[in-house]
């Protein structure tokens, strides 16, 4: 992609250091007209070596490591000589100059630095394969090779090969940490509510969907948070109840175990508790988070200790096939229940469908 403004890496005599510098930026045999901005020393024990930002009268095609040479207007002779480092820059304020020179400093390592440099300084948006491939020289081949040596030391996460796409490793950490705090902070604005959506924390970090689906998966694992009906909490989060709502959460689940949750509608069990509709979703989540209660397709609620019984007689009937008809018979089940049920069964791997028959697995 062609851009007007780049950094580089330029050796020029100390005396040509000053806030900027109007020259001619000589490269692939054409003088352009340009503006040299100093950010600071390359070198601090090589005199003359500066890092630079560069404005060009027109937009160019570079790559890192490019070699260019400095001409002053109106005087003969080369001033200097340099090389592109970060061929894709923009105009930063002052404070996040030392940032930029620390980057620029890691780009004046070999390949394998750079694709570190370029990954460590995207943070936790990650690098595709495209953008390397934009920014340097290097064949496709050439990238995955580094990129997976770079991964053996433990410095980058390859999130995708085909194409690639990586992130560095403290940036995936510094995330993890970012959604802990985020999710604190939520449970103490919101400690009525089991957890925040996916589509909140995905709008609060505005990330790659594989990058964040990465980050919960891994703080999952690790114990740090737990999925609720869609919604993400710290893993120690537990709302606070009433002495009341507690009585009331006993006895939804007694009714689920006699049954009774499947005659009587979501409405019914409002009314007969008193609740709105949000206060009663959460107590239904809480059952089904503590694993007293399982839900099926359309609202469908069984008691996990029921359901465990019927995929225990299933087990156990000595069939490999199972027809609707069976299977009411099993359970005393009506068919607008039997089915629902059958698909929830499949849904665990306990059945699989046939076309009129369940395979019993």
């Amino acid at each position: 992609m062609e851009n007007s403004c780049f950094d580089a890496v330029i050796d020029v005599p100390p005396s040509a250091e000053k806030q900027t510098l109007n020259a001619l930026l000589c490269i692939r045999g054409t003088k352009i007209p340009a503006s040299f901005f100093f950010y600071g020393q390359a070198k601090e024990e090589g005199k003359g070596h500066f890092f630079v930002m560069v404005q060009s009268s027109q937009p160019l095609l570079l790559r890192w490591m490019d070699r260019f040479e400095i001409e002053e207007k109106g005087k003969l002779g080369i001033l200097g000589k340099g090389k592109v480092l970060n061929p894709l820059s923009e105009k930063i304020p002052p404070k996040k100059i030392k940032k930029r020179e620390n980057f620029l400093r890691q780009l004046l390592g070999d390949e394998k630095q750079m694709i570190f440099a370029v990954v460590h300084y995207r943070g936790i948006h990650g690098v595709t394969e495209r953008e390397i491939i934009s920014y340097s020289p290097l064949s496709r081949e050439s990238i995955l090779r580094f990129s997976q040596g770079l991964e053996a030391e433990g410095k980058i996460r390859i999130l995708a090969f085909s194409p690639l796409f990586l992130l560095s490793q403290a940036s995936f950490e510094f995330l993890c940490e970012q959604i802990i705090a985020f999710l604190s902070r939520f449970h103490k604005k919101h400690p009525d509510e089991l957890g925040a959506s996916f589509a909140r924390i995905q709008k609060r970090f505005d990330l790659n969907p594989r990058i964040l689906s990465l980050a919960l998966r891994y703080l999952s694992r690790e114990a740090k948070i737990k999925e609720i009906e869609n919604r993400v909490a710290l893993f120690d989060f537990e709302i606070s109840l009433l002495p009341e709502e507690k009585e009331i959460l006993n006895q939804m689940e007694e009714m689920c175990l006699k049954g009774e949750f499947q005659a009587v509608s979501l409405k019914y069990l409002k009314e007969y508790f008193n609740l709105s509709t949000k206060k009663l979703n959460v107590m239904l989540s809480l059952l089904i988070e503590r694993k007293k209660i399982v839900q099926g397709k359309d609202g469908f609620f069984l008691h996990s200790r029921w359901l465990e019984e019927i995929i225990s007689k299933v087990r156990n009937s000595g069939k490999k096939e199972l027809t609707v008809s069976d299977f009411k018979k099993m359970t005393g089940l009506t068919r607008k229940y039997v089915i629902p049920l059958l698909e929830l069964l499949d849904q665990m791997g306990i059945t699989r469908r046939r076309g009129a028959i369940r395979e019993i697995l």
